[in-house]
């Protein structure tokens, strides 16, 4: 514990720009202000991330380093989501992972053997989603999109799907099954399904998120949901509602599962263990699964009947009876009910009380409803909406004397335009917001490049944005010395100790310089720096670019500036990179600055890394069309036979699938190599796009296109009958002979050579395998 003797609570979770982990962290940070515990948030990413999505993900790695710096000396417990960031490793791995930590752990999502654990149970949630489909639905064509099924929460609830159809004799047909990836990019492999199944009645997703790209391909089959065809979801996150018609799914409490595990991390520093190991999912009934509440007009007819019986309270309490249900046990429902309760009341006073109050008033209240920092930030506005429209449709519904019911009417629909334009006007807004961002991430690149020669100034400059721009109460910057290092079993060495060299706290920056930056690195979240004076919630991310780590951003943040953790870190990393390379190009200048001949050679190997492709050393587009236009401009040249071409290789994609990026590379570095040796002397070759390059003779002159033809075919025969490489590689190509001329059209004559490429590619083999 820090001196004021306020617990220190750590907690491992997914990056927040990950919808879940956004929602888990918001119950986390609610419970840690509520109960004065500090807390650091850790937003790694996926253990093994690797498997989760190989090509966007390849330096996702990077994050999981900033885990190795939780340690005993700065936190009394640590809340671990391994059933997210660990949801690709089996469970010996994840106990391998929590044995790296000498820290008093919880885990949540995941009960893992040793460990005090909480989590919310989904199998009830996924069981009541497809038995509410075949029971009170009467469905038995039921389609199900899951996850990758290397994942454990994927695989649990295909396995309900499964279990369920068993229970109720309905036969598995794994062709009503897809595969996605917990992305939304679904709608491909959601027409499939449908195209594949044309009598299917209803579609499962295993989350919410892919019921985006569902939903879109639905629609474009010309389905109705909720009439023609049933959709539920999973976890009940903001997209549920903000689908038409609203998602039927499962509510799995994850802002609750956040806030309940900071009050067990308690018990468990207090008493070495922990009381609550279990949550409950819920089913959600919307539109999407063809549940209409209002069409129980039985209920309404019972209710008129006895409306004399209720007042304006008792009214609203009915209501939240019948429809509020789920929230009635959430860690803020008290708070929630406390503002709905009055909102609500306004409208149930013009039944009972004959108020007077007008639709300025209800907007009015309305406006303050919608500020109110719970239905913001936890309940979110479109549940607010959501619920309105159920409100006005159960009093609506309700008989009562006419001209109440179209006052009522009047005021809702009132109500419900300005809602629409409130959001519209709310959605301008976070698009000004998004604006400002990438302002703000431009302007901290602008600073470091303007300040790069001096120090003090340019991290200074980067604190005042980090607090004035990012809106992070403190901020700080550890640079590195001595970089991380990963090891061969998947964890991270840390450095000893960190350089802080810069920092900002309550509006004011501060440079460090010399000795005074050191910091080791179990002080990091606990130092004379940090605002230990006051409870704060601090986000540890790494700063890195590619392979390269630079350091660590550690801010003071809450629920309102979580969204801006992500992008300042990325554009932090960038800059410190680009003031890597200007450091770097400072030492080169200085040690070349006695020498003019250096320093102009110097510029000249920098401007043809600027022409040239890195991979095969040929030039790139930008230097193919530089030099081309050159010798075009030449009036020496005026009346020469030239030829100008296209080669593009075949089947990149399939060597890179098959037999990985390196094989690639290596197969565009042969044709490279091909090209030179096959054409003449003088002849511009260029690599200008991922497969394709292009060509162009200035001089033809004793060279017959023939010839370089033949050459072509040489020396592609022979690197693949010489070639132990497992695969052919081959290329195809175009060629149009021209005459060099002042207004020559260069774009007309490389059209007509692509042109004649992909005729000469129709033919060419389709599997690069030489077993094939």
């Amino acid at each position: 514990m820090n001196n004021n003797n306020r617990p220190n609570i750590g907690f491992f979770t997914c990056h927040l720009d990950n919808d879940y982990a956004f929602e888990i962290c918001k119950g986390v940070e609610y419970a840690a202000e509520e109960a004065d515990v500090n807390l650091t948030i850790f937003p790694g990413m996926y253990l093994n991330a690797f498997y989760n999505d190989p090509d966007n993900a390849k330096y996702d790695y990077q994050y999981n380093s900033i885990f190795y710096y939780a340690n005993k000396n700065s936190l009394d417990a640590l809340i671990i989501s391994i059933g997210s960031i660990g949801s690709f490793l089996s469970t010996e791995d994840k106990k391998s992972f929590l044995e790296s930590f000498d820290i008093p752990i919880l885990t949540i999502e995941a009960e893992i053997p040793g460990y005090p654990y909480l989590y919310t149970e989904g199998v009830t949630g996924m069981k009541g989603v497809v038995e509410h489909l075949i029971r009170d639905h009467g469905c038995t064509e039921i389609g199900f999109v899951s996850g990758r099924l290397e994942n454990a929460d994927a695989l649990e609830r295909f396995n309900v799907y499964k279990a369920v159809l068993e229970e109720n004799n309905i036969p598995y047909d794994e062709k009503k099954v897809a595969y996605g990836n917990f992305s939304e990019f679904t709608e491909d492999i959601v027409t499939e399904l449908l195209d594949n199944n044309p009598d299917i009645q209803a579609i499962v997703f295993a989350n919410d998120t892919m019921a985006i790209g569902g939903y879109n391909a639905i629609r474009k089959k010309g389905l109705v949901i909720g009439r023609d065809i049933f959709v539920t979801g999973y976890d009940n996150t903001s997209t549920s509602l903000s689908l038409s018609p609203p998602l039927t799914t499962v509510d799995t409490r994850i802002m609750d599962l956040g806030y309940n595990a900071i009050y067990q991390a308690i018990e468990l520093i207090e008493n070495g263990t922990t009381t609550k190991t279990l949550l409950h999912s819920h089913l959600v009934k919307r539109l999407s699964c063809g549940c209409n509440p209002f069409n129980d007009q039985s209920m309404f007819m019972d209710l008129s009947e006895d409306l004399k019986s209720y007042n304006s309270e008792t009214l609203v309490e009915k209501f939240k009876e019948l429809f509020m249900q789920p929230y009635f046990n959430s860690f803020y429902s008290k708070q929630l009910f406390s503002a709905l309760d009055d909102y609500f009341k306004l409208y149930t006073d013009i039944i009972y009380e004959d108020s007077g109050i007008t639709s300025d008033d209800l907007i009015a209240a309305t406006e303050e409803i919608m500020a109110n920092d719970i239905i913001q930030y936890y309940f979110t506005h479109n549940k607010m909406i959501y619920l309105l429209n159920i409100f006005s449709n159960f009093l609506l519904n309700l008989k009562f004397e006419e001209e109440i019911h179209d006052k009522l009417q009047a005021i809702f629909n009132t109500i419900l335009s300005f809602l629409s334009f409130y959001m519209s006007n709310d959605n301008v807004m976070e698009i000004k917001r998004n604006k400002a961002n990438v302002w703000q991430a431009m302007r901290l690149t602008r600073d470091t490049l303007i300040t790069a020669y001096d120090d003090e100034k340019c991290f200074s400059l980067i604190a005042e944005n980090l607090s004035s721009y990012s809106g992070f109460r403190s901020a700080y910057v550890y640079l590195y010395e001595e970089v991380p290092a990963l090891l061969m079993d998947g964890s991270w060495s840390v450095p000893k100790h960190v350089l802080l060299q810069t920092y900002c706290k309550d509006g004011k920056s501060t440079y460090l310089s010399g000795t005074e930056r050191y910091m080791p690195s179990n002080m990091l979240f606990n130092n004379s720096y940090t605002p230990n004076e006051r409870r704060h919630t601090m986000v540890l991310t790494p700063l890195f670019t590619n392979e390269k780590q630079h350091g660590l951003l550690l801010c003071e943040t809450d629920y309102s500036t979580f969204s801006m953790v992500y992008p300042s870190s990325l554009q932090l990393g960038t800059s410190l990179e680009f003031l890597s390379l200007i450091k770097q190009e400072m030492a080169t200048q200085a040690r070349l600055e006695q020498s003019m001949k250096e320093i102009r050679d110097k510029n000249d190997q920098l401007n043809a890394i600027s022409v040239t492709d890195e991979l095969t050393g040929l030039y790139n587009r930008r230097g193919f069309f530089e030099v081309v236009n050159q010798l075009l401009s030449d009036k020496s040249h005026f009346g020469d036979e030239g030829l100008v071409g296209y080669i593009d290789m075949d089947n990149l994609k399939q060597v890179n699938d098959l037999f990985g990026h390196k094989e690639g590379d290596f197969s565009l570095m042969t044709i490279a190599d091909i090209l030179r040796k096959s054409f003449p002397r003088g002849t511009i070759i260029a690599r200008i796009g991922g497969d394709e390059y292009a060509v162009f003779v200035p001089d033809m002159t004793g060279t017959k296109m023939m010839n370089i033809l033949n050459s072509l075919r040489d020396y592609h025969k022979r690197v693949n009958d010489q070639s132990t490489k497992p695969y052919y590689i081959d290329f195809s190509y175009g060629f149009k002979e021209l005459a060099i001329r002042n207004d020559l059209d260069l774009e007309g004559m490389m059209a007509e050579a692509d042109t004649i490429l992909y005729s000469n590619k129709k033919n060419k083999r389709k599997n690069v395998r030489k077993d094939a």
